[in-house]
């Protein structure tokens, strides 16, 4: 059989079998805080609410300011599903819904990581999450329980 393959018949075989050697390492996702906000733990459900609009108050009365991602971006589809467990399509659907009931509004949609992280620096009371390589000493991981 290998007497049959061409030149380019073999590249392509190496080709294929290199590229599913080759797995590139995705970055990490982080939910962030400010280094100056007054948390850095919250519980899986805490996090989970602030994020559904079901509340803005979390532990010792502290107010939360949720920082999203706009629709599309992987940092954003990797969040949902890690803690709240649903796909961005469901998200949207919540979000419709709460709109429309009149029960509350989606948390800011920034562009990217990078807005992410000016945003939290400016606001102590702001939630987000990001790119792990957007990740300085202006802020802190929040420990998720």
């Amino acid at each position: 059989m290998l007497k049959r393959l061409t030149g380019s018949g073999i590249s392509l075989l190496l080709g294929a079998m290199l590229s599913m050697a080759y797995h590139p390492a995705s970055a990490e996702m982080l939910v962030v805080v400010s280094a100056e906000a007054p948390f850095t733990h919250l519980t899986n459900s805490d996090l989970k609410d602030v994020y559904l609009g079901r509340r803005s108050l979390i532990v010792n009365g502290l107010q939360v300011v949720p920082l999203d991602m706009t629709e599309g971006a992987a940092t954003r589809s990797e969040f949902y599903a890690r803690y709240t467990g649903q796909t961005p399509a469901q998200i949207k659907a919540h979000w419709a819904r709460q709109i429309f009931t009149g029960r509350g509004q989606p948390p800011q949609a920034l562009a990217n990581s990078r807005a992410v992280v000016e945003r939290l620096v400016s606001d102590v009371k702001a939630l987000g999450y990001i790119d792990s390589a957007f990740f300085d000493e202006r802020l802190r991981v929040v420990t998720i329980e």
